[in-house]
């Protein structure tokens, strides 16, 4: 078998990898929609990241467990560290994905993303980050890798084994040296035995979390006090924002554009969402209600991409733009939520 490729769909969700790599593979099978739209309600963010000066995270929040890590039911996990993976000479270590993916595997590793000459970092400072590989091909001596290249777009390219050897190696120098933690490396094969019924309870749980800016997943394994959720992260991105007017100088990393991209996918997830529910009869179909959150996810988009094109131009004026902006989200959605966990409390669910 010279070429092999492990079934890939396009991500619903991009914002993060852990999102990107894991629903590339579940979104190629149907069976796991009901369990895709009982999840990706709540959002959460990061406290104290001017106080304590912390980068500011906005993201989807789902119990605060490693998403690369059992926390997906369709996908089975196997997760190893350089430790385990040193004695695997160059030639054996490129043989080991291969052989993982013959097996079904789709391997997630951790590597130095500065010696891959299609990322971003390439040739600059080491930059430890995840890439997943979904296939090969032996003539070419070539990878299959899903990654953000250097235009930070989220593709699946091919790269040489050699590249991703050294990438490899330099991660694991990194970690030996103790310049870096050792994040580990995934394998993932779909569990197309897990059955997943669609839950009401649990999206209505969610609803109510978020609309009261709270969260109770998962809360006997961590303590979200240094964490926002819900409707409430609305003042936190207003509050990024000015900061990023006034060039705080307690803001650590600042990624606007890549806040306002996952305020547009938790938009976007809503309106697939509502689509969904209403196809299956699991609630009433409520046009107002899919056009309304439709004009919103256009509305983030339409930020992200003004946001995009301002930094590249260097016009800093935009960040004071965001935060009125954002108040009109903040004020719109508490209704919209209200009236989609009424629609769910009430309908009946029909299949899944």
């Amino acid at each position: 078998m010279n070429r092999y490729q492990l079934p890939l769909q396009p991500p619903p969700i991009k914002g993060f990898l852990r999102w990107a790599y894991t629903l590339s593979i579940t979104h190629n099978y149907e069976e796991t929609l009901p369990w895709y739209y009982t999840n990706f309600i709540q959002m959460s963010c990061t406290k104290h990241f001017l106080e304590k000066r912390r980068t500011f995270f906005f993201d989807f929040f789902r119990g605060k467990p490693n998403e690369l890590n059992f926390n997906n039911p369709f996908l089975l996990t196997c997760a190893v560290n350089y430790e385990m993976l040193s004695g695997f000479r160059p030639d054996e270590l490129v043989e080991f994905m291969i052989g993982r993916m013959n097996q079904g595997y789709y391997a997630i590793v951790f590597v130095d993303e500065s010696k891959i000459t299609v990322s971003p970092a390439y040739e600059g400072d080491a930059f430890p980050h995840h890439l997943m590989l979904s296939g090969y091909d032996l003539k070419e001596r070539t990878f299959d890798v899903s990654m953000f290249d250097f235009n930070q777009v989220y593709r699946t390219i091919k790269i040489p084994f050699e590249e991703f050897v050294s990438a490899c190696e330099s991660m694991k120098r990194l970690i030996e040296s103790g310049l870096e933690a050792d994040h580990h490396t995934f394998f993932y094969r779909f569990n197309g035995e897990h059955p997943f019924a669609f839950d009401p309870v649990a999206v209505a749980d969610q609803l109510r979390d978020y609309l009261n800016s709270e969260t109770h997943l998962n809360r006997i394994n961590y303590n979200p006090d240094g964490e926002v959720f819900g409707l409430a992260t609305y003042e936190y991105l207003q509050m990024y924002f000015k900061a990023s007017a006034e060039r705080h100088p307690s803001l650590v990393w600042p990624n606007g554009v890549r806040h306002l991209h996952l305020l547009w996918e938790h938009k976007k997830v809503m309106v697939d969402r509502i689509r969904y529910f209403t196809q299956h009869g699991i609630i009433e179909r409520d046009d107002e209600l899919q056009q309304s959150f439709e004009e919103l996810a256009n509305k983030a988009k339409l930020m992200r991409d003004q946001l995009a094109i301002a930094e590249m131009k260097g016009d800093d004026r935009i960040y004071a733009k965001m935060p009125a902006k954002l108040e009109a989200f903040k004020e719109k959605e508490p209704e919209l939520l209200e009236r989609l966990l009424k629609r769910v409390e009430a309908g009946q669910p029909v299949g899944t």
